[in-house]
């Protein structure tokens, strides 16, 4: 059954005479000569009348403002129709609709058609003059639905295109999906990238130098002494990297607790798994350094048993103060307890501590503090990135160089979890717009006919005349066929639908209680078996945060398929990038009721001649369960953002069934290939896809984008010392010589 869009607007359009007339094309033709018929021209002046009906479903935001989604369809949601384009096709054979790209004998571009609030169930006529060419049989119509008056705000709301262009000749026709990072913004991001990769970098090389230490020497005020004495000739220039082994860096003997602490650390920070996606935003640094400054804060106020671990306390000391450059904190005990409300520092004061930072390594190149184009990075919000170039938090992920004792932002990255091939930050789109599409044989009549002759919903228009039947919304004066000079009326015998697709996402739980991925990762790393975490639900456990739809081709052609064999590299297959989401994301802790519906508008994603692709949907969630939690590869802080995959395999669905009055693509001459059924594809013009997601128990053993985990490189061993003697063994009666 046809999923049509809720809230379909299917547009009719109509061609009607504007006065009575007749043609004499020979002795034998009775009709009358029509005085709105140029000879010289062969065209004759119509009207141009078309009708929008809605359909019905549930309401929201999202739908109203963007998809026109909603269970009752009034003017003040309707948003208009803009950038309309009529287009006339002689094709020889009456009744066809186009099925190949062609050159229209003549277009009609009549800009805005329709202004937002004007149409509605009972108001639902525009009538507009125009002349058309004789043996026009086939017609296109195209449009798009109004944005804002200035048409470059609300992008988020209503989706947008890069490109929206029609021409005669339809090869050249051409709409193309708005890239999130633009080209200007472009340079700005990658020095983002580099500044905070090269900050990483530093703080990965701190290094003692020769600098001598007494053991009566503290890191600061109220945190103990390092209680033994730290001579140049102590290993000097050792960095932090040398506490990455199974012996002290000292003597070469078993490592001590506080070098423990320093190499867990270091190893969890620069140990980035092979398939893994590290989590690069401006948030997940932070969660990151919270973490690692509590550990390097411990060992800086511990007590050391010895000059190996007083040495360590050094280095942590070292740490600390480079940490300090860069970051802010609103608690730091001096007992050694938790790092909290940590922040990234202005841009322009990472840049200062950047230039003057003597631990950039020698193999690590340029230093980012002297690109000539740092000086774009000065304003930027660091905390945010990368959401203030409106993109997701996953949109950026970080590597570590172990040669290069370098951290660097990743340029592409595998998306084998998300559909396979190389991706890139270039490759987020917006969604689509709400666009209008209508390919249509024509009905003519020799008789002229009014505007209140015509059908006014689209059930009506597509009620075809029948002799016995009393009350016909078409009369037997029509017929399909094409333009004469004779003709007084024309309409277009299909309705106008919508060019572009909907997938409406819900999400709900299968079970009240998750299971997270804490066995396999302890497993992994420290060959340790423990069981995995158990998370129950709750009503604000989760939040949705945006939907990320796979296999986009972000241009499509004058069908609204896609340009596959486009030669522009710069426009790839992608993201489209949903971040509107309808009722505030909340997520119901039931089993039997779902997060409010989501809309994203999407572009058909049918491929000729080949198997139709799967598609990958990737919900960007947020944890707000109060818990940190293990992901796929590493952990999922509170508050931080991950993104779980769905699967959308066309191959097990049988393709709605094709509308009479509506063609649909691929399309032929007659819509009858595959007459009963469309070619099943996950999207489909003017159909709206459903997928109801449920997170299962083990769903969150597959959660992306994740940060070390660095909390476990923390833990203390506490001693308890008890003065009191406890009570042995009593012997009694022991009697000597024996």
């Amino acid at each position: 059954m046809k999923k049509s869009f809720i809230y379909a607007l299917l547009c009719a359009i109509a061609l009607t005479g504007t006065t009575i007339f007749s043609s004499c094309s020979s002795s034998e033709d009775t009709a009358d000569v029509n005085p709105n018929y140029n000879p010289e021209t062969n065209e004759v002046v119509t009207q141009f009348v078309f009708n929008v009906a809605s359909g019905n479903t549930s309401t929201t935001r999202q739908s109203e403002d963007a998809t026109q989604a909603s269970s009752t369809f009034t003017a003040e949601k309707f948003r208009g129709i803009d950038h309309s384009y009529i287009m006339c096709f002689n094709q020889g054979t009456d009744g066809q609709s186009l099925s190949a790209p062609a050159t229209a004998t003549k277009s009609f571009d009549m800009s805005r058609v329709v202004t937002p609030g004007t149409l509605s169930n009972d108001q639902s006529r525009r009538v507009l003059e125009m002349s058309l060419p004789l043996n026009t049989n086939t017609m296109l119509f195209y449009g798009r639905a109004i944005q804002t008056e200035d048409n470059t705000t609300g992008f988020n709301t209503y989706g947008h295109l890069d490109d929206y262009t029609v021409t005669d000749n339809l090869d050249n026709v051409n709409f193309q999906l708005g890239r999130r990072l633009t080209e200007a913004n472009k340079t700005k991001f990658q020095e983002i990238q580099q500044l905070l990769a090269a900050i990483l970098s530093c703080i990965i090389n701190t290094n003692r130098g020769e600098t001598e230490v007494a053991d009566t020497d503290v890191p600061a005020d109220g945190i103990k002494p390092y209680g033994f004495a730290l001579p140049p000739t102590l290993k000097p220039n050792m960095t932090w990297a040398a506490y990455n082994s199974t012996t002290s860096p000292v003597d070469g003997g078993e490592l001590r607790p506080l070098e423990i602490k320093l190499k867990n650390a270091y190893k969890e920070l620069t140990t980035v798994q092979e398939d893994e996606l590290r989590n690069a935003s401006g948030y997940a640094l932070k969660e990151t350094i919270k973490h690692l400054w509590s550990i390097i804060n411990s060992v800086r106020c511990a007590e050391p048993t010895n000059q190996q671990e007083a040495l360590a306390k050094y280095m942590a000391h070292l740490i600390h103060t480079e940490l300090s450059k860069y970051f802010t904190t609103t608690t730091l005990p001096n007992n050694g307890g938790s790092v909290t409300g940590v922040s990234i520092k202005a841009a322009s004061d990472l840049i200062t501590a950047l230039a003057s930072d003597t631990y950039w390594p020698n193999s690590g190149g340029t230093k980012p503090s002297t690109f000539p184009n740092i000086s774009l990075t000065s304003s930027t919000d660091m905390g945010r990135f990368p959401e203030q170039f409106d993109l997701p938090q996953g949109a950026t992920h970080i590597k570590f160089d172990n040669t290069k004792k370098t951290f660097y932002y990743a340029e592409d990255f595998n998306s084998s979890a998300v559909g396979g091939g190389t991706f890139t930050v270039d490759d987020y789109y917006y969604p689509a717009e709400l666009c209008y599409f209508g390919n249509s044989p024509v009905r003519v009549s020799a008789t002229e006919h009014v505007v209140i002759d015509y059908p006014e919903s689209v059930t009506k228009w597509n009620t075809e005349y029948v002799s016995t039947n009393p009350t016909n919304y078409w009369t037997s004066d029509w017929s399909v066929g094409h333009v004469q000079s004779s003709t007084r009326s024309v309409a277009m015998k299909n309705d106008i639908n919508y060019g572009t697709s909907l997938l409406k996402t819900t999400i709900s739980y299968n079970v009240g209680v998750l299971k997270d991925n804490n066995h396999a990762i302890q497993d992994r790393d420290y060959n340790v078996n423990e069981e995995d975490k158990s998370i129950p639900v709750t009503d604000t456990s989760f939040k949705l945060v945006g939907v990320l739809v796979g296999d986009q081709w972000p241009k499509v052609g004058w069908n609204f398929l896609p340009k596959t064999t486009d030669t522009d590299a710069n426009y790839r297959k992608g993201y489209i990038y949903d971040n509107q989401i309808t009722g505030n994301g909340a997520i119901p802790a039931s089993t039997s009721a779902a997060s409010t519906p989501n809309y994203t508008l999407v572009f058909d994603n049918y491929v000729s001649g080949e198997t139709q692709p799967k598609v990958y949907v990737a919900l960007e969630l947020q944890n707000n369960t109060g818990v940190d939690f293990f992901g796929k590869d590493n952990l999922i802080t509170n508050g931080s953002h991950f993104y779980l995959i769905g699967e959308l395999d066309p191959s097990t669905k049988t393709g709605p069934a094709k509308p009479t009055y509506h063609a649909l693509p691929p399309y032929d001459a007659t819509n009858s290939t595959d007459a009963t059924k469309t070619i099943p594809r996950v999207f489909i013009q003017d159909h709206m896809t459903t997928a109801n997601f449920k997170i299962g128990v083990n769903s969150l053993k597959y959660a992306y984008l994740t940060v070390p985990d660095l909390r476990s490189s923390s833990v203390t061993l506490g001693l308890s010392v008890d003065l009191n003697w406890s009570t042995g063994i009593f012997f009694e009666n022991v009697i000597l010589g024996q």
